[in-house]
């Protein structure tokens, strides 16, 4: 009897054991999102070679899943709703990649690019921090909902985990000055065809202002400050070299240039939009 009783006892510990490694196993590998909706997620199963030129990540759509979308985005956490949605959901169950390459292919099964981070983001309007390409397609998905943007990039973060930090170290560590900047009135900010007299666009490597636009040649920081070396074009005419010292306080924008011996200091707006 007391050996059944010990038999029994180690059983339920081995059994308790094995259950509370399993639940911190699940609750490792997480879910991830393969739609935009609220509770569109599935469940990791397996990964390996993550960070490599080989990445997979296993996933598997779950009851859980699907009662997760069923309740959360179309309050309806009934038996049929999520067997229906078991049903109807089809996507691949694994996420590939070879990360040092940043090409992967997602949950839809559509092959993408990570392009690393978009530098010009504050000069551009209405674009995302980082540049995700559909295989064969010129522009970068443009951070909206429909474009799948989000999706994506949390897919290939998870894959890629490493790349994605390098990228998302560059994007944080850009120049300041990068923006679009006003002086007097902040109508001028939403011309995004021309550039309007009293607005100035900074890019990584690029300066755009009225009649004008010069090539950036290199931007040396100080903190704060910029001293940016350039090669200026106007009017389909050589304007020659061109040196200025920015600095960011803030939202403003402070450039010092030199006409002849004779500096001038100018004061700008960080655009609103």
């Amino acid at each position: 009897m007391l050996q059944t009783s010990k038999s029994s006892l180690l059983a339920c510990v081995l059994g308790g054991m094995v259950s509370a490694l399993c639940s911190l196993a699940c609750e490792a590998a997480g879910t991830i999102p393969y739609g935009s909706r609220a509770g569109m997620d599935v469940t990791i199963v397996d990964k390996t070679g993550i960070n490599t030129a080989d990445a997979v990540i296993q996933v598997r759509h779950t009851r859980e899943n699907a009662h997760q979308y069923c309740d959360e985005y179309l309050g309806d956490p009934s038996e049929s709703c999520v067997t229906r949605t078991l049903r109807e959901v089809r996507i691949s169950d694994a996420i590939k990649g070879n990360c040092p390459a940043g090409r992967f292919v997602n949950l839809a099964g559509e092959y993408m690019q990570f392009a690393g981070p978009h530098l010009d983001r504050d000069a551009v309007p209405n674009r995302p921090e980082y540049r995700i390409y559909r295989n064969g397609a010129k522009e970068f998905l443009d951070g909206s909902t429909a474009s799948g943007y989000a999706i994506n990039l949390e897919q290939f973060r998870t894959l890629c985990p490493d790349v994605f930090f390098k990228a998302e170290h560059a994007f944080s560590a850009r120049p300041k000055f990068i923006g679009r900047w006003y002086i007097d009135d902040k109508k001028v900010c939403r011309d995004l065809e021309d550039v309007p007299e009293g607005l100035l666009i900074y890019k990584a490597r690029e300066f755009i202002g009225l009649e004008s636009s010069c090539a950036i040649k290199s931007a040396k920081a100080n903190g704060p400050r910029y001293e940016i070396l350039m090669s200026c074009h106007g009017e389909g005419m050589a304007l020659g070299a061109s040196r200025e010292i920015l600095e960011v306080k803030g939202d403003k924008l402070e450039r010092t240039t030199s006409d002849g011996k004779k500096a001038m200091k100018f004061t700008y707006t960080r655009c609103p939009y």
